[in-house]
C-alpha cells in the first residue's frame, strides 16, 4: 500500500510538499526556549494506521534547506518524495524566537570593523554556530534519525555531527563541483567561511580545514544534474549525479493558447535585488529587452517579473508566479539560466533562450547551448533583436526541441527525485544509523 492511500484511508495529509501549501516547520516559543521542530506526521492515527496494516515504522528526516526560493522548492520536492516512501518529515527553518536569525540588526562591533568580508557572511548566513545549535535542537525535537541540508546551510552537516547522525548534503546548482560555492561568493569573502572558529566553537575537531560551504557530507552528497549534462568528470564515491530535483510531469504538456499562438514563458532570478548587486542592472535590461523582443512576435508572452509599465499587447507581466503550471502551457522559455526555470524545462522537453545574469548561471547556459537545448546570449549581447532572432529560432527549428525532448526522456524511466530519495533512504540502513548520540 502506498504511503498516500495509507493517509487517505485514516484522514492524515500528506507532507505539504512541493506544489502543496507549506505547512510551518518550527513552532513558536517565548525568547530564551530551545527550538523545536515540530514533526508533521507522528500522531496516533498514523501509529494505529501502521499497527493495522503492518507498515514498517516511518523514520525521521529533518530537512535543513537554504532560503532563497530556487534552494527551497528542490528540497521541497525531495521532501515530498522521502514523505511518499514512508519517511516523516520535518522542515527547519528560522523562527523569532530561535538563536539564528536572517536580516536582522547587524551587531555594532561588525559594523565598526570595516570587514567586508565578515559582513557579507554574516548577510548571507547570519551566526553559522547559532544556526548549528538551532538545527541540533530541531533535530531532537523531532527524533531526527538522518539530516539532509542544503550544503550552503552550513550548520546543517555541523549539527549532524554534533548529534552523532547520519547526514546527506545537497547542492542545488547541477555544476559537478565540490566546491559550487565559489559559483555564488565573492572571491574576496571565501575566507571569512573558514571553518576553524566554528568548529572550535562547537566543540568539534579542528582539522576539517574545508570552507564551511564545501563541508559536504562523507555519506552521500547529491547534484542536481546528470552524467550527460555534467560532461567528462571525476567526482568521489560518495557524490551521485541525480538529475534535476524536479518533479516531472506524469504525461508531456500540450500546450494551448486561444489565439493558436506559441506561449513563450520568461522568467527572472527570485533573489532581492540587494543580493543581485550589480546582476540586478543586467536583469532588469534583459527583461526591458525581452519584452520588446516578444513584442515584435506573434507570440503570446508570460513573464514571472513585475511591469515596468510598458508592455506589448501580447505580453502579459505576472509578476511572481510559480512556475509548474506556467510551464505546462508553455512551447518555449525564455531564462536567466537559474537551474529551478532551467530543469523545469528540462524535464518537460521545452527549448530555451538562456541570458545567465550571476552566479552559476553562465555554466548552465553554456551547458545547455552546448548540448542543443537552445540558445545562450551573454548579456550585453541580449538586445531585442537578437532576442526575437533567438526565440524565432528555437520555436521554428525542430533541432533544439528534438535534442531536449530526448534528455527529458531519458530521466523519465527513472525520475531524478525518486532516486534522490531511494539513496538518502539508503543511509538509514547503514551501519552507522545506529550510532546516534543523545
Amino acid at each position: 500500500m502506498l504511503r498516500a492511500e495509507l493517509d487517505q484511508q485514516v484522514g492524515i495529509p500528506r507532507y505539504p510538499g512541493n506544489g502543496g501549501e507549506h505547512a510551518q516547520q518550527v513552532d513558536q516559543r517565548g525568547p530564551g526556549q530551545p527550538a523545536r521542530a515540530c514533526p508533521f506526521h507522528l500522531d496516533p492515527q498514523r501509529i494505529a494506521a501502521v499497527e493495522r496494516t503492518g507498515v514498517p515504522v516511518v523514520t525521521s528526516i529533518l530537512l535543513v534547506p537554504f532560503h532563497p526560493p530556487g534552494h527551497t522548492e528542490p528540497m521541497r520536492a525531495l521532501g515530498d518524495r522521502l514523505w511518499l516512501l514512508g519517511h516523516a518529515v520535518t522542515e527547519f527553518a528560522a523562527t523569532d524566537g530561535g538563536r539564528w536569525q536572517l536580516g536582522g540588526p547587524i551587531p555594532p562591533a561588525l559594523l565598526a570593523s570595516a570587514d567586508g568580508a565578515t559582513l557579507f557572511r554574516h548577510l548571507f548566513l547570519g551566526d553559522i554556530e547559532a544556526m548549528t545549535r538551532d538545527i541540533v535542537d530541531a533535530a531532537r525535537a523531532c527524533g531526527a534519525d538522518l539530516i539532509v541540508t542544503d550544503v550552503m546551510m552550513a550548520g546543517g552537516g555541523l549539527a549532524a555531527e554534533l548529534l552523532g547522525l547520519p547526514w546527506a548534503s545537497v547542492c542545488c546548482s547541477p555544476a559537478p563541483e565540490l566546491d559550487a560555492y565559489r559559483r555564488f561568493i565573492p572571491e574576496h569573502a571565501v575566507a571569512a567561511f573558514a571553518s576553524g572558529p566554528t568548529l572550535d566553537a562547537l566543540g568539534l575537531p579542528g582539522d576539517d580545514e574545508r570552507n564551511l560551504l564545501g563541508r559536504t557530507s562523507p555519506w552521500l552528497h547529491l547534484i542536481p544534474s546528470t552524467p550527460g549534462f555534467a560532461g567528462e568528470t571525476s567526482m568521489p564515491g560518495t557524490v551521485a549525479l541525480v538529475g534535476p530535483l524536479t518533479p516531472m510531469p506524469a504525461t508531456p504538456p500540450r500546450p494551448v493558447d486561444p489565439a493558436g499562438r506559441p506561449t513563450v514563458v520568461v522568467t527572472a532570478s527570485t533573489a532581492a535585488p540587494e543580493t543581485l548587486a550589480g546582476a540586478a542592472y543586467r536583469q532588469d535590461r534583459y527583461l526591458t529587452e525581452v519584452s520588446a523582443a516578444l513584442g515584435g512576435l506573434d507570440v503570446h508572452g508570460l513573464v514571472t517579473h513585475r511591469s515596468d509599465g510598458r508592455d506589448p499587447a501580447n505580453v502579459d507581466f505576472l509578476g511572481f508566479t510559480p512556475h509548474d503550471e506556467l510551464f505546462d502551457r508553455a512551447t518555449a522559455v525564455v531564462t536567466h539560466a537559474g537551474w529551478g526555470s532551467v530543469s523545469r524545462a528540462l524535464v518537460r522537453g521545452l527549448p530555451l533562450v538562456l541570458v545567465p545574469v550571476a552566479n552559476d548561471q553562465h555554466y548552465i547556459a553554456d551547458r545547455c547551448a552546448e548540448l542543443g537545448f537552445g540558445i545562450a546570449l551573454r548579456p550585453e549581447q541580449a538586445k531585442a533583436a537578437e532576442l526575437r532572432a533567438a526565440i524565432q529560432a528555437v520555436l521554428t527549428e525542430p533541432g533544439y526541441r528534438a535534442a531536449v525532448t530526448e534528455f527529458a526522456e531519458q530521466l523519465r524511466p527513472r525520475p531524478p527525485l525518486v532516486t534522490a530519495a531511494e539513496l538518502i533512504g539508503s543511509l538509514l540502513s547503514a551501519p552507522v544509523a545506529s550510532a546516534r548520540k543523545v
